[in-house]
């Protein structure tokens, strides 16, 4: 019975080739992006599970509220909580400070090589599951000369070589220092909050920044490895009792100076959390992710398969009435109703199974390009996991009984009467199938007009004025020499002019800074040449820029938002405000400009000048004609003052886009998903045309007879499905405007929600929707009447 099942199976596939195919194709597209986005959701939650001491480790946090009462959560601590915690607090059995050291030059050979740097303390590997191949644990990095390398590093630098016990060529504070290979480890996985290539001692990273008992400064990562079955609430009472002890009169004197309202108390944040958690990741540890992500793509994911599923039973039920006579002549010959059910499940498995595989085919090709969307390494080899294997095993069972059991139900329910006489029709108006494409269509429009908002918000972002010219301006990052490199440039004349800052411009530093009584905490500031301004084209709006080449210190300008919050309502040229001990003069103010991304708003500025040109950054401008020549005379003019450091340059206005990457990742997974959806729901679409025109064929011979023409006819069939389409946008344009709406309200700057929008998204479904339908009405159209009608 099962081989005539599988048969019959295959008969009616190669007999309806068209459906067969659409049908394959429209499922295995949707598992296929259920499948990628699985990958996805399982890689982020299975984040550090492979460390043995994973439940009993956790990273000192900070939850407190700032000076004007807002909350603030700080995932970094100085260098001074663990070790302390460690000694006062019993339940502690060991601490772990880990600290990101950005890159430092490597010599291999002839060349200079800039790799990343982690820094940690020796107990890292009693800690973390991090398995060295050699060297012992324990004593890899007791002295702050040691390194452990991974093992690609060590191929990379030695070959097959025994790497313990060789000597790498490190620069540290602008000198190269030997350091010794005490240790091998495995490569760091990377589902791993803590991954590295070269490891040193955290002692390397301390001694700029660390002072002995200071427990305001938040410079690392600092980890508690408890004892078993501690209860983690009590040791955070204890961590705040020794803080108060050593540092409660600290901080009751920052009260008194910057407002009753500063707080701050320590937490134990879950390490399994942390790379999901609301505290985020930087400092040497790996890149944090937002667990919204994964709610979001796992919504697009069931939506998508949901809707493919929908795509199945309409394709399935408009080919139903074609098996009329075999189901007809099946029940006669005494084939119970759930021998047709099992049948017709088999049937919806067999042609799962099949769109299942090809759906694998294509996660392998696509995997690489969600790789660089998703900001992932997900391999091929995932698919082999037993937890991945019941995944795909749970999506197949599922998926048969979603797009199976309905359509088994149906045709199973065939009165044996009606189809041997050729009298089959479905009853009803077939209410069912049309709720069907309604919801599919809401997803669709849903998913056109977010797809459009977003578009929209990305370009806005991209293309806003931003108070400054960004265009045609080269960051060079410049150890030293600036001076030097400046003057060596000015003769080419394709460099148009050469200014100095102290840091990118993409990134600033930020200070507390005291007008009068107000104290402006996290305070924005530059430090520039006096070519900057006019390099940008930032307009002075009143009194002068800094005139002085060598620069006087204690002259500053501000921006118009720094006048605001200092309350000034008079003349602001004169004014004095202070950073410390330190009194500055206010010579001139410039307009608001956004020297960060417009994700935030333009806060209070201030621009100071160096007293001697020492700007770790310089900004070329050069000859957009002449681009070529210009990069080129930058790296040989810098290869001759700096040898021994790569040169690492980037227009700035890529600097600035880069700003938005998760934005512009977030506007490619939208809008893919809206074309998989449209996609899908016009081939379910399609099928509903079909079941219906199938249904109407001696309808439309009448009409054709009695002098219809062929527009009126196709006009017809098209309005009943466009009426479908039409009900789908009314439910999902304000569905889709509430939600863009209150997506939008996360951007200080952003576009307003036009009504064109909606008209624009909605006549594109309309269309997409028409051109569908309008190849089977047209078809029915032009049928031969007489073949429709000789029948009766």
């Amino acid at each position: 019975m099962i081989k005539n099942y599988i048969k019959t199976a295959f008969t009616n596939m190669f007999r309806n080739k068209t459906y067969t195919l659409i049908n394959i194709f429209g499922l295995s597209i949707g598992l296929a992006c259920v499948m990628l986005i699985a990958l996805y959701i399982k890689d982020e939650v299975s984040f550090d599970r492979f460390n043995e001491n994973g439940a009993s480790i956790y990273r000192i946090v900070q939850d407190g509220q700032r000076p004007d009462g807002t909350d603030y959560k700080n995932g970094f601590t100085g260098g001074v909580e663990g070790i302390t915690f460690k000694e006062q607090i019993p339940e502690i059995k060991d601490f772990c400070r880990i600290n990101g050291g950005g890159s430092s030059l490597i010599k291999k050979g002839g060349d200079v090589i800039s790799e990343p740097i982690l820094y940690a303390d020796k107990s890292i590997f009693q800690i973390f599951s991090l398995p060295l191949l050699s060297g012992n644990p324990a004593l890899v990095l007791n002295n702050p000369d040691n390194i452990v390398i991974t093992e690609d590093i060590a191929k990379k630098y030695f070959g097959n070589d025994n790497a313990v016990g060789k000597v790498l060529q490190i620069n540290q504070d602008g000198k190269f220092i030997p350091f010794t290979v005490t240790g091998v480890a495995k490569n760091t996985p990377q589902n791993s909050t803590v991954r590295f290539k070269f490891l040193m001692s955290i002692q390397r990273s301390l001694p700029k920044q660390y002072i002995a008992m200071d427990w305001f400064s938040s410079f690392l990562n600092s980890f508690v490895y408890l004892n078993p079955n501690v209860n983690p609430k009590v040791v955070e009472r204890k961590m705040n009792a020794v803080f108060n002890s050593y540092a409660g009169k600290e901080m009751a004197d920052f009260k008194k100076k910057f407002g009753a309202k500063l707080s701050s108390s320590f937490k134990l944040q879950p390490y399994y959390n942390v790379h999901l958690g609301e505290y985020g990741t930087g400092n040497g540890l790996t890149p944090s992710n937002k667990v919204d992500y994964s709610y979001i793509l796992g919504g697009i994911a069931g939506f998508i398969l949901f809707i493919a599923c929908i795509n199945f039973i309409n394709l399935t039920l408009s080919r139903s009435l074609r098996r009329g006579k075999e189901i007809g002549i099946r029940k006669v010959n005494g084939s119970s109703r759930k021998q047709l059910i099992v049948q017709f499940m088999g049937e919806s498995f067999i042609l799962t199974l099949i769109a299942s595989i090809i759906a694998v085919f294509i996660l392998i090709t696509c995997l690489p390009e969600f790789n660089e969307l998703a900001d992932k390494q997900l391999q091929v080899s995932y698919l082999l996991n037993w937890q991945t294997v019941g995944i795909l095993t749970a999506l197949l069972i599922i998926n048969t009984f979603l797009s199976g059991f309905y359509p088994a139900i149906v045709l199973s329910g065939f009165s044996p009467v009606q189809t041997l006489y050729g009298k089959l029709k479905m009853t009803g108006n077939n209410y069912f199938g049309k709720s069907l494409v309604v919801i599919q269509f809401v997803v669709a429009v849903f998913l056109v007009i977010g797809t459009v908002v977003m578009l929209k918000q990305f370009n806005f972002l991209i293309n806003t004025d931003l108070g400054y010219k960004p265009a045609d301006i080269v960051d060079v990052q410049l150890p030293r020499n600036f001076d030097l490199f400046k003057n060596n440039l000015s003769k080419y004349p394709f460099i148009k002019s050469v200014s100095g800052q102290n840091v990118p411009f993409t990134s600033v530093y930020a200070t507390m800074f005291e007008v009068g009584d107000k104290k402006l905490t996290s305070t924005p500031y530059f430090e520039v040449d006096n070519e900057f301004l006019k390099q940008l084209n930032i307009p002075i709006i009143r009194g002068h820029a800094f005139e002085n080449i060598s620069g006087d210190t204690t002259e500053v300008l501000v921006n118009q938002s720094f006048i605001k919050a200092a309350g000034w309502n008079d003349d602001p040229i004169g004014k004095k405000i202070k950073q410390g001990k330190q009194e500055y003069t206010v010579i001139g103010v410039v307009h608001d400009f956004h020297s960060s991304s417009l994700n935030s708003k333009i806060n209070p500025l201030v621009i100071e000048q160096l007293a001697k040109p020492t700007y770790g950054e310089a900004l070329v401008k050069i000859d957009p004609a002449q681009k070529v020549k210009a990069i080129n005379a930058i790296q040989h003019e810098y290869k001759k003052l700096i040898p021994d450091y790569p040169i690492v340059y980037n227009f700035l206005t890529d600097s600035l886009a880069d700003q938005y990457d998760s934005e512009k990742k977030w506007k490619q997974i939208i809008t893919i998903s809206a074309i998989m959806s449209i996609f899908i729901s016009c081939l379910g679409l399609f099928g509903l045309a079909t079941l219906s025109i199938e249904q109407r064929v001696k309808e439309i011979g009448v009409r054709k007879v009695l002098g219809a023409s062929i527009a009126n006819i196709s006009a017809i069939l098209m309005m009943n499905f466009l009426k479908l389409v039409f009900i789908a946008i009314v439910i999902a344009s304000p569905l889709a405007w509430y939600a863009m709406n209150k997506w939008l309200q996360n951007y200080p700057y952003r576009i307003d929600m036009n009504y064109w929008i909606l008209v624009y998204a909605c006549l594109g479904s309309l269309i997409i929707a028409g051109v569908t339908i309008s190849f089977q009405s047209i078809k029915a159209a032009l049928a031969n009447p007489v073949k429709s009608l000789r029948s009766e």
